[in-house]
């Protein structure tokens, strides 16, 4: 049976999704040669948000203990006295620097931030993703590209130490979706945001108006790189993965963070990719190509043969960008990256299900809508919706 116009547009769209997958592969598993280190550790303000005791792991605990040691200024921001990461962070350093209070904006989290940043003293600061496992050494790494003129470093994280398969499925999502296309789009010379290690000198940070340069956009680390372009700096990501152990995830904890971040991403001038994921992902044009064989004649052997050799195409596409980036893949890594694939319609749906944005307990969304209608004018208060 000749093919028709169906089984043609069948066959574009999954040679499409494979040409992304393989060529998103290529451009973001090589790292880019390092720039001259400049800055030594006492050059850095570390600015540790916490909230719940859940933050405050003994690991990550102890490596912001030696990065003070080695120098750096560290400044642990909690919003009440009585969060449930002082105690434990007590116990692991009783003399750790530890902020106290919060802000009234629409952002939690920048709420408990902005007196970090505020305090901030040195010429370098780094704004640290709780759990992030970052050494001296990968620290003032991270920053080299500040030395080379860049405004702006994001060191993304990689997922590291599942501890049940819950976690693996979030490492797929952390290790091999994100970081491949962030670091695609990076070497494109495209601005990219996403959370990690935010690096910045103590002027930049200045220039955007401090912590209300995170407040312009519902995403702060999305405000931040915009703040930084608007100066006309570069912003990029660093060649640095610092370490996030996950260990054991609840499943619910993990399907709640995915649908937080794509419904935030659609209040983004960003959103169009967020529903262009889905149709791009294995499952959707593993579909096409299936159906474009069916409509063409072939028989149920050769439709099965062919989804076999997308499936192991795909994952060895994965695969190889990790191990570009010195990322573990092995079978339990397939099985989660083939479950994030096959979630990926059920999650964009979950997202345009509703307005509401969980950030622990907090609706992001509503606060950030009440923000922006009780401002005198999108123009006037720098705010996007």
């Amino acid at each position: 049976m000749e093919p028709g116009i169906l089984a043609w547009l069948g066959f574009g769209w999954w040679s499409l999704g494979a040409t992304i997958q393989w060529t998103s592969a290529a451009l973001g598993r090589s790292p880019r040669a390092l720039s001259p280190i400049r800055h030594q550790v006492r050059d850095f303000s570390v600015v540790a948000p916490m909230a719940g005791a859940a933050d405050a792991s003994a690991d990550y605990v102890e490596v912001l203990r030696r990065l003070a040691e080695a120098g750096a200024e560290v400044l642990i921001c909690v919003a009440r006295s009585d969060d449930a990461a002082v105690a434990p962070t007590r116990r692991t350093w009783p003399e750790a620097p530890i902020l106290v209070g919060t802000g009234d904006t629409f952002n939690p989290k920048m709420n408990n931030v902005r007196k970090g940043l505020e305090a901030a003293s040195r010429d370098v600061v780094a704004l640290c993703d709780a759990g992030i496992l970052l050494g001296a050494d990968e620290l003032t790494r991270a920053a080299a590209p500040l030395a080379a003129g860049a405004g702006l470093v994001l060191a993304l994280k990689a997922a590291d130490a599942p501890g049940n398969f819950a976690a693996e499925i979030e490492r797929a999502y952390i290790d091999g979706h994100q970081a491949k296309f962030l670091f695609a789009a990076d070497r494109l010379g495209l601005a990219v945001a996403s959370g990690g290690v935010t690096i910045m000198t103590r002027d930049t940070l200045q220039r955007i108006g401090n912590w209300r340069g995170f407040n312009r956009w519902i995403a702060d680390d999305y405000s931040v790189v915009r703040s930084v372009r608007e100066l006309g700096l570069t912003t990029r990501l660093g060649e640095v993965m610092p370490r996030l152990p996950l260990g054991v995830r609840s499943w619910s904890t993990v399907w709640r963070r995915q649908v937080r971040w794509a419904r935030t991403r659609l209040r983004l001038p960003v959103w169009p990719l967020v529903l262009w994921e889905p149709a791009i992902g294995w499952a959707a044009t593993g579909a096409a190509g299936a159906a474009a064989l069916f409509c063409s004649g072939s028989n149920a052997s050769t439709i099965v043969l062919a989804l076999v050799v997308h499936t192991a195409a795909w994952l060895l596409a994965e695969k190889w960008f990790m191990a570009g980036r010195g990322l573990a893949f092995g079978a339990r890594a397939a099985a989660a990256a083939l479950a994030r694939e096959a979630l990926a319609p059920v999650l964009i749906a979950s997202a345009l299900s509703s307005r509401a944005i969980d950030w622990r307990g907090t609706d992001l969304g509503g606060r950030w809508r009440a923000s922006a209608e009780g401002s005198s004018g999108n123009t006037a208060s720098g705010k996007s919706t």
